[in-house]
């Protein structure tokens, strides 16, 4: 389970956006406008969106090397986002309706695709270094690519485990990845995260998060929302992996809920 702190909100500026020629490199200055513009459209984020409920289609694989085997399950959230706030509720495990909550269950439980993953990288207190990689694509949006690297003393990132006693084992890491950055909007369209410098006392071997974020409709009007994640944590000889999709974006309204139309999922 990734875990982050909390960061405080932060005055609306005025934002500058830029435009980046496909496959030339832009100087050091272009390079710091572009990263400060974007950083204003991260920080603020989650101030841009509605009050919305979607539902969370996790697959989890969780592979132990000395059996030799992979388990697998799949479960069913609903998200409900109300006053920049998240509320998640389990509502089926491999289809059959649930009755523990999700903080209940074992395994790799991960989390903050709504506005954490974008803090942690742009927030000024992580003191990213960001560089400049390639010009690229996604979905037919033409992006700019940009690696960021944070030390372990200014990380945000909390990497997480629940034991074998049932007890949380938590540790702070340094982290580095990219980011795709729409180049006419500055939007985060993809990030990446992946752990260094991880407490050995922690037994964390390795962790990694993708995150996608792509247009969808909420009462009409469209946002930029997450669309999908892939998350990893190895530790000994276990490996979990979690493949998400977040679907049904939707007005929120109290009395909302899943509706699984006759069983037949």
């Amino acid at each position: 389970m990734d875990q982050c702190k909390r960061w405080p909100t932060i005055p609306v500026l005025g934002l500058l956006l830029c435009t980046l020629a496909p496959a030339q490199k832009p100087s050091p200055e272009e390079q710091r406008r572009t990263v400060d513009a974007a950083r204003e459209i991260a920080l603020h984020y989650t101030g841009t969106l509605p009050d919305f409920i979607c539902t969370e289609m996790v697959q989890r694989m969780e592979t132990v090397a000395s059996a030799r085997n992979t388990t697998t399950d799949k479960l069913t959230i609903q998200l409900n986002y109300f006053g920049q706030k998240e509320k998640y509720k389990l509502i089926a495990i491999n289809g059959t309706p649930a009755t523990q909550s999700l903080e209940s269950l074992g395994g790799l439980i991960s989390g903050g695709e709504f506005g954490t993953a974008l803090l942690r990288v742009f927030d000024p207190s992580s003191m990213a270094a960001f560089e400049w990689k390639r010009s690229s694509s996604i979905r037919q949006r033409r992006t700019a690519v940009y690696t960021y690297h944070v030390a372990r003393p200014k990380s945000h990132y909390v990497l997480g485990y629940r034991n074998d006693a049932g007890e949380m084992v938590q540790a702070t890491a340094g982290y580095h990845g990219e980011v795709d950055l729409d180049s006419e909007t500055l939007g985060v369209l993809r990030v990446t995260t992946i752990a260094d410098d991880i407490p050995k006392e922690s037994a964390i071997l390795e962790s990694s998060v993708e995150l996608d974020y792509g247009l969808a409709d909420v009462a009409g009007r469209r946002y930029l929302l997450p669309a999908r994640a892939d998350s990893t944590l190895a530790r000994g000889f276990r490996t979990s992996r979690n493949l998400v999709t977040f679907t049904g974006y939707r007005k929120f309204a109290a009395e909302s809920t899943i509706d699984f139309g006759g069983r037949g999922h």
